[in-house]
């Protein structure tokens, strides 16, 4: 299923078009706009001009990488690009180590928009429709479930926010049992013992189908054992703490860690971790926003490290696909 097919099967030359006029856009937005960009910029020696040059993924090897040190070392205002005035939503959300200076977050109304248009199409692609009944680990003080959530109400789902509440999910779950379940890994397996407690599992939910939202690249024993619980299809969906919502990461076939990257919203590099240089085959992800209004994030490092997968995908979408390599 499409939530937007004509994007979604967009021919690639319409797709390059598409990104370079955006990414002009973006680039001079964000040296105008933000003080962090507007000083690493000028490091590089980098100005209005120049970055009228940089129309493809291989000419932004000229700007600097961002990395999770640089949100921590600096003001999160200095990253924003928009007065207060104009902001409808501000989030905070540590790295998945738990470690380190949380990530802050701002979005206009417009970025918001974009965000539910990534997210409808990532749950659609899972099988999301408007007459399923979903389930959702968390609430609306993380910006991510909260994209999860408007996202859903989009898409016409019926949707049970369950909260953070472990010991309240297996009651809550008594009145109506949902045939979607969204979630964390570390919720999952909170639900599931909060459920053996009672003398079941989450084996004996008639479930459809699990979506399981990762905020780092999940271990093989993770994956399995996450599988081996249920007899549902599992999908994995990405959901970095360092960009602030569940996109732009695309699954369309359950158990597998690959994904559709959704390129109209932001542009993928692959870069060898060591030297920062571009590789052609498995390296770290690096992502530059095409649309962000209040923060953009130029060439954004993930810590993923990911293959392309070259072959056309046979659920039919066109933008670049992508499958996670783990340790």
């Amino acid at each position: 299923m499409f939530a937007n097919p004509s994007m979604e099967q967009i021919a690639p030359e319409e797709l390059r078009a598409l990104q370079e006029k955006r990414l002009q856009k973006q680039l001079r937005w964000a040296a105008e706009k933000s003080a962090h960009y507007r000083e690493a910029f000028a490091e590089r020696g980098v100005n209005g001009q120049s970055l009228k040059e940089l129309k493809e993924t291989g000419a932004l090897q000229a700007l600097p990488l961002l990395s999770a040190a640089d949100f921590a070392g600096r003001k999160s205002f200095d990253f924003l690009t928009m007065p207060l005035s104009s902001l409808l939503r501000i989030s905070q959300m540590r790295a998945a180590s738990g470690e380190g200076a949380p990530f802050v977050h701002f979005a206009t109304n417009g970025d918001i928009a974009h965000r539910i248009e990534l997210v409808t199409r990532s749950l659609v692609a899972c099988g999301l429709h408007n007459a399923a009944l979903a389930a959702v680990l968390g609430d609306g003080a993380d910006s991510r479930i909260m994209d999860v959530h408007y996202a859903l109400e989009f898409i016409g789902a019926a949707t049970m926010m369950l909260g953070t509440e472990p010991e309240r999910w297996a009651e809550q779950l008594d009145l109506v049992t949902p045939e979607t379940l969204i979630g964390t890994p570390e919720r999952l397996l909170a639900l599931d013992d909060a459920l053996l407690q009672r003398g079941s599992g989450l084996s004996e939910l008639p479930l459809s189908r699990i979506i399981c939202l990762h905020e780092s690249a999940p271990s093989a024993e993770l994956v399995a054992s996450l599988q081996a619980m249920t007899s549902a299809k599992v999908y994995h969906m990405l959901a970095l703490p360092e960009l602030g919502t569940a996109a732009p990461f695309l699954p369309c076939e359950p158990g597998e860690l690959a994904f559709h990257l959704q390129e109209d919203f932001v542009l993928g590099e692959v870069i060898d971790p060591q030297t920062g240089e571009s590789a052609e085959a498995a390296g770290e992800l690096v992502l530059t926003t095409l649309l962000a209004e209040a923060m953009p994030l130029v060439r954004l490092r993930t810590g993923l490290y990911v293959e392309p997968i070259p072959a056309p995908c046979t659920c039919g979408r066109t933008m670049r696909r992508f499958r996670l390599v783990l340790p």
